[in-house]
């Protein structure tokens, strides 16, 4: 290496190890960078330490002020330079934030990843749709606005208004101490602080009812009413009260989660997956760093399990992050039950979503497997699957999803209203499979391959057939799952196949099956909905006998087909009722 390490800076800042072509391969932050870097060169416990010692051609450096310049110096540079053996928060800058805006009447957004300029942040969270909920019962605790309006311009207030999930300051009559009390309370609840929100606003509700200002003690009461709400409804994990994170790992490290606890009771859980080559033995120290340098707010205690740091690394991150919380942060290991319970409650949430996203990581496995296992000529990066849905043999439809490389396109995904008679699950799924590649052969669109039919021998021919009659001398390879014991039937072989459970390929062909089959029976009840409701706008029909004639008939154009007196008979109804069925009807 050309870096002699005892010219480097004994000062706090961020340390660059760079490889011969003079890219950046490990970025790291330290109180003393010399000692440090030092430690790197020493530390020969890990192959992979080692080989980040031996690719590393120089060391460059940036000395800063402060712990906390150095904290939010390592994390731009990661970002920007992406260094192979830097541990990174996976899509890290499009995690879900809540925003408060900097205005004169705030308002409450959401957003994805960093956006300084708009307001102030809270975040990260997990899940982007428990944001937009858990935005949408804050607004009836909290009636801030959510609108990107112009409030210098008096205008009418929105439905939010009229639904008391917004004080409307768009109206222009807005006292700015009403909106400022609840705009104060939604900041105080977001950073944690809930017993002294609580206790802040009591205060000022009794100011206000002493005062003769009802109004605004009314306003202030129907908030503390939904504080306690929301407090009743969370678990109590802590006895004595507390703000604290607690960090679990996966084995392979490839995964984390954090167990957010506010005010002694489960805020939220946030799963992460982390990339990079984790040449390092500084894991959870670069996980840690990385996920407080964009969140904002640092609890004053961390605890992390499995303990998978050095105490003298721990006690240099907690001095960190310190300097950006204000206050003292304390990293260590679990103590006493309680935060062993939340120590379990990481670990299987971290685990579960190593479980959830390795279907997609691993997507690349299940293709080839699957060739493999199917005996393909081409790898099947494009997947179609086909199911059938009905009710008793009424209202039959079809769906049709498709996988890219081992993922759902769902802008691609078909739907059909079958029009054969009959309740024949065989004849569905020929006329599905039919209309589908007759319109793809029209249109000299590609096709899939891969085709997924679900059902066993005789919902494959029917597929077969289906191609036959298009005249398709060359179809793309066309399989059956049948669900009971997963057998796999293939085109040519007089025997089904049989993988084993955890072959990657089965649960690929069961991913698809299970989309299918979500997409048809999700249609399926939308058509009946909109069938019944149609019949219910003819006189002298209510739900029951909409309901009744359905049950009887497969959709509304076999009724009409079938003609009056036939619909008088199978559904038992009077004459009258049939002819104006089949009048109305004609006239759709």
């Amino acid at each position: 290496m050309r870096t002699d390490i005892s010219t480097l800076p004994r000062s706090c800042g961020v340390y660059i190890f760079r490889s011969r072509d003079d890219i950046p391969i490990y970025i790291g932050k330290a109180v003393d960078i010399q000692a440090r870097v030092r430690s790197h060169f020493t530390d020969r416990r890990s192959s992979k330490e080692i080989l980040l010692q031996e690719l590393t051609d120089e060391v460059t450096w940036i000395s800063v002020a402060s712990e906390m310049e150095a904290l939010v110096l390592e994390d731009t540079l990661i970002k920007r330079y992406q260094p192979r053996y830097n541990v990174r928060l996976k899509d890290g800058k499009s995690y879900p934030y809540i925003v408060i805006t900097r205005e004169r009447y705030p308002s409450m957004v959401h957003v994805r990843g960093i956006e300084r300029q708009l307001g102030d942040h809270y975040g990260p969270h997990g899940d982007p749709r428990a944001v937009r909920r858990s935005m949408r019962w804050l607004r009836k605790i909290f009636p801030v606005r959510s609108c990107r309006r112009d409030m210098n311009k008096p205008s009418r207030p929105c439905l939010e208004y009229h639904l008391g999930r917004c004080l409307a300051p768009c109206k222009g009559d807005v006292d700015e101490e009403d909106y400022r009390v609840a705009v104060e309370g939604l900041v105080k609840f977001l950073s944690g602080k809930r017993s002294s929100l609580t206790k802040t606003l009591e205060r000022k509700m009794w100011d206000a009812s002493a005062g003769r200002d009802f109004e605004r003690a009314a306003m202030i009461r129907d908030i503390l009413g939904g504080l306690e709400r929301v407090r009743s409804s969370q678990k109590v994990v802590l006895l004595k009260g507390g703000y604290v994170d607690v960090i679990s790992f996966t084995d392979d490290l490839s995964h984390a989660s954090i167990v957010e606890v506010r005010d002694g009771r489960v805020a939220d859980v946030v799963p992460f997956s982390l990339e990079g080559e984790r040449a390092t033995s500084d894991v959870g120290e670069e996980f840690i760093s990385s996920f407080y340098a964009i969140s904002g707010y640092v609890p004053p205690r961390i605890v992390i399990s499995p303990p998978i740091m050095e105490v003298e690394r721990r006690t240099e991150l907690a001095q960190f992050l310190s300097a950006k919380a204000g206050s003292r942060v304390v990293i260590r290991g679990p103590r006493g039950a309680q935060e062993r319970s939340l120590v379990e409650m990481a670990i299987r949430n971290a685990h579960m979503f190593s479980r959830r996203s390795s279907f997609v990581l691993d997507s690349e496995e299940s293709i080839l497997s699957l060739k493999s296992s199917l005996g393909l000529e081409n790898i099947p990066l494009r997947i179609e699957g086909f199911d059938i849905s009905h009710l008793s043999g009424t209202n039959t439809v079809a769906s049709m999803v498709q996988f890219i490389k081992g993922k759902p396109r769902k802008s691609s995904y078909r739907r059909f209203r079958i029009r054969t008679s009959g309740n024949d699950d065989l004849t569905s799924m020929r006329e599905a499979v039919f209309r589908r590649y007759r319109r793809i052969r029209e249109s000299d669109g590609d096709m899939p391959d891969l085709v997924l039919i679900d059902g066993g021998k005789g919902q494959l021919n029917a597929a077969l057939s289906a191609y036959d009659e298009l005249g398709l001398g060359e179809h793309p390879p066309t399989i059956g799952l049948a669900k009971k014991e997963e057998e796999i039937y293939v085109e040519g072989r007089m025997e089904p196949l049989k993988l084993k459970r955890s072959d990657p390929g089965l649960k690929l062909l069961q991913r698809v099956r299970d989309e299918a089959h979500r997409f048809a029976v999700s249609y399926q009840r939308k058509t009946r909905t909109v069938d019944r409701s149609v019949l219910e706008e003819i006189e002298g029909i209510g739900k029951k006998r909409a309901m009744r004639i359905l049950s009887s008939y497969r959709s509304l154009d076999e009724i009409r087909d079938l003609g009056t007196a036939e619909l008088k008979r199978r559904c038992s109804i009077p004459a009258k009722t049939a002819v104006a069925i089949i009048k109305y009807l004609d006239g759709k």
